[in-house]
């Protein structure tokens, strides 16, 4: 009797790939489970035999260690083959997918997406990338001149560039609050939210994970706030979403964005929209479409899309179902922390982030002083091929240092000391 998988090269198109990446994925889950059978999860996330499996499933560049995955995470071969296959399906296909069997596609993709997200597939709109769903809210919600947003002082840049656009264009009045470092508790950041809002607060703009330090903020607990005093709250979970765990109905935010090509692993290109299912009605859509006020797909109807891409999300969810959100979280934090407890005495480095373990994951800021960001990005590649993404926030300067589940220990020590070498030269 022939093999399954001897069976399956057999096959032709999109669904070999798909059944052939889906046995390949059932393979690493199995392995997974054999392995951590009556295991910890503070266990697993130490043992790297465990994790072997895992980083295979990764196509790693030979010359250089990549700690920048905060921007663009690769995606495991399972997800890479599924796109590949699509793309050429679809270049086969052409019209006929796109009259046929798009809509039903992107329907079946929504709910799943919805689903792993935990909102309504009717909240979801699927975009490009968080700056274009954050746009679409704040393009689309109905503000006035002397309304005004409130946003923290290190929100990310495209974020404020589009607030402030609508200040030059509709005169909304930004108020930017100084989000504490690392604060001894929560009620320190509501706090200082609380301090800005007036009886013209309009919109409080909450980064969920800001993306220069690694810092989570309390989003459910500004919300909150914000909420008991009328103000709605627009949630920017670019670096967030399939990072650390949480469901969006959890958050209690009125619209979030987020990207899926950084930490869900899937083709660069893809985003996701959550607008509340009430609030709907409240954002016009960025391009003029006539369709019913409550149907979020008016805020997705931005013509030609990624479509082989947007048909792999479902591949990158499974991978990630694959491991397990909380020990994916878990295994972050503890790459983070190995390489935080090697440099952290050190007089000479100054940690630019929180260092309570609730209040990060995988990413970490890290600099050295007397020397720029620039110059310290610049010398771990020069010297060492390390890959780090420099920071020049005037509150924050170093560098970004972001590894993820394709990271191996070794090169987490490999980078603890380079930067002991370049603190102590």
């Amino acid at each position: 009797m022939p093999d399954r998988r001897d069976f399956l090269k057999t096959l032709t198109g999109a669904a070999a790939t798909a059944l052939i990446c889906q046995e390949a994925l059932a393979d690493m889950k199995s392995a997974l489970n054999e392995q951590g059978r009556g295991r910890s999860t503070a266990e697993l996330v130490k043992d790297e035999s465990f994790w072997v499996p895992i980083q295979r499933a990764f196509d790693l560049p030979p010359d250089f260690i990549n700690l920048e995955h905060g921007y663009f995470s690769m995606m495991p071969t399972s997800t890479l083959e599924t796109f590949l296959d699509y793309s050429t399906a679809l270049n086969t296909k052409a019209s006929y997918f796109m009259r046929n069997e798009r809509l039903d596609m992107l329907n079946a993709v929504r709910v799943r997406l919805a689903d792993f997200g935990g909102c309504g597939a009717d909240e979801v709109a699927i975009t490009r990338n968080t700056t274009e769903s954050m746009n679409i809210v704040i393009q689309g919600l109905d503000l006035k001149s002397g309304d005004e947003v409130i946003v923290g002082d290190q929100d990310y840049g495209s974020m404020v560039e589009a607030l402030r656009f609508r200040e030059v264009h509709d005169g909304i009045v930004i108020k930017r609050v100084e989000v504490p470092l690392d604060p001894e508790s929560d009620e320190e950041i509501v706090s200082a939210y609380r301090a800005a809002i007036t009886p013209k607060t309009r919109l409080l703009h909450v980064t969920h994970l800001i993306n220069i330090t690694g810092h989570v903020l309390p989003v459910r607990k500004v919300a909150d706030m914000a909420h008991e005093r009328g103000i709605d709250v627009l949630c920017d979970s670019a670096h967030a979403f399939a990072h650390v765990m949480f469901a969006i109905d959890d958050l209690g935010v009125d619209f979030m964005g987020t990207s899926l090509h950084k930490w869900l692993c899937t083709p660069l290109g893809l985003g996701m929209l959550y607008v509340k299912k009430s609030r709907i009605k409240d954002v016009k859509p960025l391009i003029g479409r006539v369709r019913e006020p409550e149907d979020i797909r008016k805020l997705d109807t931005l013509g030609t899309q990624p479509y082989a891409a947007q048909q792999s999300i479902p591949a990158a969810i499974d991978f990630h179902e694959a491991i397990g959100s909380e020990l994916k979280q878990e295994r972050l934090r503890y790459l983070r922390n190995r390489w935080l407890g090697q440099v952290t005495d050190h007089p000479q480095i100054r940690f630019n982030s929180p260092r309570s373990h609730a209040r990060t994951c995988a990413i970490g800021n890290v600099g050295i002083h007397g020397m720029s960001p620039r110059e310290l990005g610049d010398r771990l590649w020069d010297d060492y091929r390390i890959f780090t993404a420099p920071i020049g926030h005037s509150r924050v300067p170093g560098v970004r240092v972001s590894p993820h589940l394709c990271t191996r220990v070794e090169e987490i020590d490999q980078f603890a000391a380079a930067m002991l070498e370049i603190a102590e030269g």
